[in-house]
């Protein structure tokens, strides 16, 4: 009877040499080339508005206009290039040449025709005349400016001034 350690030790080497099989090579001469067809759909969902109230420029709700061009509006405030008038509508201070000043222009004119719309509006729901509703508006968008914006304002005698905001 041979050794038991003997054998355990002959089963072993073999069966660690058994494992050991022919080299496999996964490197490829090119690399591999994947054709993928994908599709994407955007969908913007929006509620339906009547014909009467919607904005000029985009064809939405005039709301939903002016908080889509609310970022452009300040920065033309802040840049000091318009004003908040007396009549509740923005007015151009610095005329700015070229396709930015075309830009500055189309984007107050749009604004002030979703302004007036939703003025007209406001006057028609309360049973007001619009020149209230424009003074209102106007009196809010002065409170709500920042320091430094220009307000319009109406003196005591009836005319009016631009000014810049304090503090």
């Amino acid at each position: 009877m041979k050794n038991p350690l003997t054998l355990a030790s002959t089963a072993t080497a073999l069966f660690l040499t058994a494992c050991a099989g022919p080299t496999v090579n996964l490197a490829t001469p090119q690399p591999i080339k994947v054709d993928i067809a994908m599709r994407l759909d955007v969908y913007q969902h929006t509620k339906e508005v009547s014909k009467k109230s919607t904005s000029v420029a985009t064809g939405t709700d005039p709301a939903e206009a002016r908080r889509n061009r609310m970022a452009d509006i300040q920065t033309f405030k802040n840049s000091r290039l318009v004003g908040e008038g007396r009549d509740a509508l923005l007015a151009i201070r610095v005329e700015t040449p070229g396709d930015y000043g075309d830009f500055i222009r189309k984007t107050v004119d749009a604004e002030n025709a979703d302004r007036m719309a939703l003025m007209k509006s406001d006057a028609e729901k309360q049973k007001t005349s619009l020149p209230q509703i424009q003074t209102k508006q106007a009196s809010l968008a002065a409170k709500l400016a920042f320091k430094g914006e220009w307000i319009e304002v109406v003196k005591d005698d009836g005319s009016s001034e631009w000014i810049q905001k304090e503090g």
